[in-house]
């Protein structure tokens, strides 16, 4: 094949969105038109071959430069730069991020500089500055409008859609998200931002808890990324959130193998998606008991620059360390002032307030996720705030109120199919149905239970690690108590905590061991030489 075949071979396999077969035929044409090299940084960004973009795309920039074509350079430095911040290379993304800026400031006609004011929108949202965010986000959409950009105008309607939803005025922002897609629909709009828009419509999702939503949406753009194979960064970051999915419907070996190929895909290509496969590996091993593996892939996320908590404070919590738990949230929530950011910090803080025996406490922090979740219309926050707030009315001795309560969480979970905290739900519903004397009722709920977490595979709490057998040192103490043949009151008086507190710890002894009685817990406990 002579350079001037491999050059139209390599043409067309971009036409098609071949981008293995353009990228070798590139290679084989020779010396590049400026167009052409253009179209070899993009099959090199599509493959995943971010080290020979950038070099690419620096050659690109120079050639524009010489060529008097100022605008197109100036884009090629911004797409590089924020290539390589994504990936890590936070220095040289800062510098190519500068020359954009300079270059743009010397072209300050030039309605593309809306894409900076896109990023920059986006950076003050993380920031929490709401406001700055909304203004970006809006000059830039209407540089877009004015002068006719439709990727422009998608990437600034759907930023000015994420920040109405995260101000709490949901239904603006999803309606300007919605219509965002449009121009996406009709083919107009950059297929690299394309895949940015619906990635980040996901994460959206996730952030609001709306399951339902967060799968459609993750339907989608894997049907999307299919016309655009490989996709290696969006192809990976889906399966970062189909993991999460996978993670809360059950399918928990699935969402381990999803979690650990993104991990693995993304590393040198987009760290903020590949600390947050590690995070998702965390959650799955602390929910299976697995503390050792859950503390590694938190300190991996945490490595790559994601907040650890909540799981990390709550992996503590499941270690016996309540006071450091409480401490290390507390932290966190100070700091913390988005509502969608801080929701997930306070149904933590509920639990572990809980577990520590203050409901006083545990009832500040559930108000400020009943009012995050309310104000979002969250179905997932919602079925969290009435979960808590069942389980604090449990605490306070208020059984059927709690009955209620959980009843209701229970269903809105059931709706987005979410076996584990619909157990989690039950077990503490069997703790109010005896407290009220139902013992029947209380002991289907406990049933129910174990078989959940058999068909999730959660082991065996002696198969944990840990001396004993996965249980807190103040599990193990309720259960010698219970196995003295005292009561839940007489374990309470000898322990000097409550009896409300007791039942919580043999709710938490029967998900662990998978039991479903106070003998059996005490069987099961002296099978392992605990007693």
């Amino acid at each position: 094949m002579t350079e001037h075949q491999a050059l139209t071979a390599a043409r067309e396999a971009c036409g098609r969105h071949d981008w293995a077969t353009a990228r070798e035929r590139f290679h084989a044409a020779g010396e590049l038109a400026t167009d052409d090299l253009e179209s070899l940084a993009s099959a090199c960004w599509w493959l995943g071959e971010v080290v020979e973009y950038a070099v690419v795309s620096a050659e690109l920039h120079r050639r524009l430069l010489v060529e008097g074509r100022p605008v197109r350079a100036a884009l090629v430095a911004f797409e590089l730069g924020y290539t390589e911040l994504v990936r890590g290379q936070e220095e040289g993304g800062l510098g190519w991020m500068a020359r954009a800026r300079r270059l743009f400031d010397e072209l300050p006609d030039a309605p593309e500089r809306g894409f900076l004011l896109a990023v920059d929108g986006e950076a003050a949202m993380r920031g929490g500055d709401l406001e700055a965010a909304r203004r970006l986000a809006t000059e830039a959409l209407t540089l877009g409008e004015e002068h006719d950009l439709p990727t422009l105008v998608a990437l600034g309607r759907f930023l000015c859609g994420v920040v109405d939803v995260h101000r709490g005025e949901v239904e603006q922002g999803l309606r300007s998200v919605d219509e965002a897609m449009l121009p996406v629909r009709e083919g107009v709009v950059a297929p690299e931002w394309v895949g940015l828009i619906y990635c980040s419509t996901i994460s959206l999702c996730h952030d609001l808890l709306d399951l339902p939503r967060a799968q459609r949406w993750t339907a989608l753009t894997e049907r999307w990324c299919e016309g655009h194979a490989p996709a290696v960064m969006f192809t990976g970051i889906c399966r970062v959130h189909r993991a999460q999915l996978r993670l809360v419907h059950g399918e928990w070996t699935r969402a381990e193998e999803e979690a650990k190929q993104a991990a693995e895909d993304l590393q040198h290509l987009d760290v903020e998606i590949a600390a947050e496969a590690h995070y998702s590996l965390g959650e799955l091993r602390r929910l299976q008991g697995d503390i050792g593996g859950a503390e590694a892939a938190y300190r991996r996320a945490h490595e790559l620059g994601r907040d650890p908590l909540p799981g990390m404070a709550l992996l503590c919590l499941q270690r016996g360390r309540h006071t450091v738990a409480a401490s290390i949230l507390d932290a966190a929530l100070v700091s913390q002032v988005a509502p969608l950011a801080r929701a997930p910090l306070l149904a933590a803080r509920v639990e572990v307030a809980l577990a520590g025996d203050d409901p006083r406490h545990a009832t500040t922090y559930l108000d400020e996720l009943t009012r995050i979740a309310q104000t979002h219309a969250s179905p997932g926050w919602q079925a969290e705030a009435r979960r808590w707030h069942g389980a604090v009315l449990l605490a306070r001795g208020r059984h059927a109120e709690a009955v209620r309560e959980l009843r209701q969480a229970c269903v809105l979970w059931q709706r987005m199919d979410a076996p584990y905290q619909v157990c989690r739900i039950g077990l503490d519903l069997a703790v109010a149905y005896e407290a009220l004397g139902d013992r029947d009722t209380a002991r289907r709920e406990r049933e129910k239970a174990a078989a959940v977490l058999e068909q999730l595979g959660v082991p065996d709490a002696g198969t944990a690690e840990g001396d004993l057998g996965g249980l807190t040192p103040r599990e193990l103490e309720v259960v010698a108590a219970v196995a003295d043949g005292r009561s839940n009151r007489q374990a309470a008086r000898a322990l000097r905590i409550s009896e409300r507190t007791v039942a919580r710890h043999l709710a938490n002894v029967y998900l662990k061991t998978q039991v479903t009685s106070r003998t059996a817990a005490v069987a099961w406990a002296r099978e392992r030489g605990l007693l």
